[in-house]
């Protein structure tokens, strides 16, 4: 693979080498070299910079990071994945909560506190009743004084739902079918991380080319500035050809400084998606030409109906508003359970100290004016509802993935028209090369067949990035990571 000679012009546009080349050579008011002389300098221009291969050899302090590596590195590192995480793992605390009300409730409860106002009870006489020999009990009025002192009132129960186990397990059921939502919503989130690693990453390749290409225009020109000043000392060339090359340097130093501010700023960007340091170091690897994957259309289809988060988040929807319907019929049954239940009097004169009862505990509203008959509507067409979106969801998400296929295949054909293009103007340009040596060739032949490689480079490059872009949100649409 060979990627595209691009360099940055002063208002942030990319431009071919090919088209700077040809701008300089239509200079107006130059003055041509001697011929003599500018062949070798023609030469060093023409001829140093060569078509190489986009991973340059790496710094020894930048090792190479893959894109498989990158996409797995941020999936386990990423900072916005690791927060869909813990909200999904909150669901595991909702379902524990709602198992446990399937066992015993206990309450217990004291107070404790003085008698605002003494606590006074009177028995007629005769309350208790009248006796042959006896008489009345008691005998004349009695009454019981409790004073206003420390008291103390306990109560505890213990409750064991019956009835309300059937309402329970649904409502247990529905909570896990929310968790369920959640690990998708994790899903979605570890996709759409990695289809953003992705484009970065083919961001960054395309800079760093840009990069790349600078650095040796700027190489270039340096060695034709070197042999300019030596025509000059040799009063071969005019001081204008000098200076021309000079103004040339300094705006190629000038494009290389802004390409490598912005391969910086990309480099920062895909380390933070990558969930480290902004500044550790690394370079992009190769980029192979073409992926060799037979895909059909309906087998992308079939894949994105059976993983994309959308689809299952819809599904799972459907099946909690049917659960949550079936908790609102439940709303009918009595709730029944067993029941133990203590109360205790401290210091209070004549009520018992110590009251306890086990049996049933039966709560039930029969009437309840429609509310329970509307709550079961309400809930049929939400279940309704939810029926129309997951059918809607699976249609958008048919047209989506059509969309990105045929978007897909278009860049494959682009690709490979752009790949014999640029083949062929390689070779021509070499045929051209090697007549200009043979003195068969004009210098703007040179030139013209220098531009047109620098260009189809270019092309071949944008058409091969933007080809694995596309494959890249084609996998997205798919529902893969």
């Amino acid at each position: 693979m060979e990627p595209a000679i691009s360099v940055y012009t002063s208002d942030n546009e990319t431009r071919s080498y090919s088209e700077w080349l040809q701008a300089s050579a239509e200079f107006p008011g130059k003055r041509m070299m001697k011929s003599k002389h500018f062949a070798p300098l023609l030469a060093i221009l023409a001829f140093a910079l060569p078509i190489r291969p986009l991973a340059q050899e790496a710094k020894q302090d930048a090792p190479v990071l893959t894109l498989d590596d990158a996409v797995c590195f941020a999936l386990a590192n990423n900072r916005l994945v690791k927060n869909s995480v813990l909200e999904a793992q909150k669901y595991d605390f909702q379902v524990s909560t709602m198992r446990s009300r399937r066992l015993p409730h206990f309450q217990f409860s004291v107070l404790g506190g003085e008698l605002l106002q003494p606590f006074d009870f009177t028995f007629a006489k005769g309350a208790f009743g009248t006796y042959p020999g006896t008489g009345p009990i008691p005998s004349t009025d009695a009454k019981v004084h409790t004073p206003a002192t420390l008291t103390a009132f306990m109560t505890g129960s213990i409750d064991q739902p019956l009835t309300q186990q059937y309402k329970i397990g649904l409502g247990i059921r529905a909570t896990e079918l929310g968790r369920d939502i959640a690990k998708e919503d994790v899903r979605a989130e570890r996709q759409k991380i990695a289809a953003e690693v992705r484009s970065a990453y083919f961001e960054l390749v395309a800079t760093q080319a840009a990069v790349d290409a600078a650095q040796e225009e700027v190489r270039t020109l340096e060695e034709a500035q070197r042999v300019t000043l030596r025509y000059v000392a040799e009063k071969t060339v005019l001081r204008g050809d000098e200076l021309e090359v000079d103004a040339r340097l300094t705006k190629a130093q000038y494009e290389l400084s802004v390409a490598e501010n912005g391969l910086t700023t990309r480099h920062e960007h895909l380390n933070q998606l990558l969930g480290r340091d902004l500044d550790t170091p690394f370079r992009v690897d190769f980029v192979p030409q073409e992926d060799t994957t037979t895909l059909t259309l309906e087998q992308a289809r079939q894949q994105a109906s059976e993983t994309r988060p959308e689809i299952r988040q819809a599904r799972l929807k459907e099946k909690q508003a049917e659960y949550d319907r079936r908790i609102a019929k439940a709303e009918y049954i009595p709730d029944l359970g067993l029941a133990v239940s203590y109360m205790g009097v401290q210091n209070v004169q004549v009520l018992p100290t110590n009251v306890a009862v086990a049996g049933f505990a039966l709560t039930w509203e029969p009437f309840d004016w429609g509310r329970r008959r509307n709550r079961i509507r309400e809930k049929t067409n939400t279940l309704a509802e939810a029926h129309n979106g997951a059918r809607e969801a699976q249609s958008q998400i048919g047209v989506e993935v059509g969309m990105k296929y045929r978007k897909w295949k278009e860049a494959a054909l682009l690709l490979k028209a752009t790949r014999t293009g640029h083949e062929a103007a390689a070779e021509q340009f070499r045929v051209t090369s090697t007549r200009y040596k043979e003195q068969a060739a004009l210098v703007r032949d040179l030139l013209q067949a220098q531009a047109q490689t620098s260009e189809t480079a270019f092309q071949y490059q944008q058409a091969l990035s933007s080809y694995w872009s596309l494959l890249a949100d084609l996998r997205r649409a798919m529902g893969e990571e």
